[in-house]
């Protein structure tokens, strides 16, 4: 375990100002901690870290400009000495795989009490991984089912997939592909019947839920 410097220096980003007040209160009321800069959007938060140097920052799964995957990504090469904590009310299998993939020190609920979230601050300056091995469980097990469920499509399908996800019409998909209408009505009533869903709709919000939006750029790949 690291040996921490006290106080413990944090920046929060979140794009609700009612949310970072009451974070504000908590870690500003919090020993040894000590709050050293706030942002509502992603990028300022980046610029925050980079100037700030702070040994925890706490960001909100959601919100404008840089993602926090993306934040996490870049701290962890040009920043190491920042762990990052990721507050979410979306507690999605996809989002928790995502942070555990980009290097986060954890993935805390929104709703937990705020003497979890300031443990969970001491533990990450002090080095510590804080996902525990339930979510590890369930990211593992998210990335088998969703690699099982893309495999189990065939390339035209994905194709099919790609161009529901654009919000092509069947018409529009037909003459995309060069195929009849027909046919792409029985497409998509084989993706949805994969997928395990009701809908088009349901069926890109599979997808956007699977983390495969960028994929709908990965037809004939495995997700991760």
């Amino acid at each position: 375990m690291e040996s921490v410097t006290l106080p413990i220096t944090v920046i929060i980003a979140d794009d609700h100002e009612v949310t970072r007040l009451g974070l504000r209160g908590l870690l500003q009321a919090a020993p040894n901690i000590e709050l050293v800069g706030e942002a509502a959007d992603g990028d300022a938060a980046q610029q925050l870290i980079a100037q700030l140097k702070p040994r925890v920052a706490v960001l909100d799964l959601v919100m404008p400009g840089t993602s926090p995957a993306d934040i996490v990504l870049w701290a962890n090469e040009h920043h190491p000495e920042t762990a990052v904590l990721v507050l979410t009310a979306h507690d999605r299998d996809y989002y928790l795989s995502q942070m555990l993939d980009a290097g986060a020190a954890g993935y805390l609920d929104k709703n937990a009490r705020g003497e979890a979230l300031l443990d969970a601050i001491r533990r990450a300056a002090c080095g510590q991984i804080l996902f525990t091995q339930e979510q590890r469980r369930r990211a593992q097990d998210w990335r088998e089912n969703v690699r099982v469920v893309w495999e189990g499509l065939t390339l035209r399908e994905r194709e099919v997939l790609e161009l529901l996800c654009r919000g092509s019409s069947n018409q529009e998909i037909a003459e995309h592909l060069h195929i009849v209408e027909k046919t792409v009505e029985k497409y998509v009533g084989e993706i949805l019947h994969k997928l395990g869903v009701a809908s088009r709709t349901e069926a890109v919000l599979w997808v956007l839920d699977a983390g495969l939006d960028k994929a709908c750029g990965m037809i004939g790949k495995t997700p991760r």
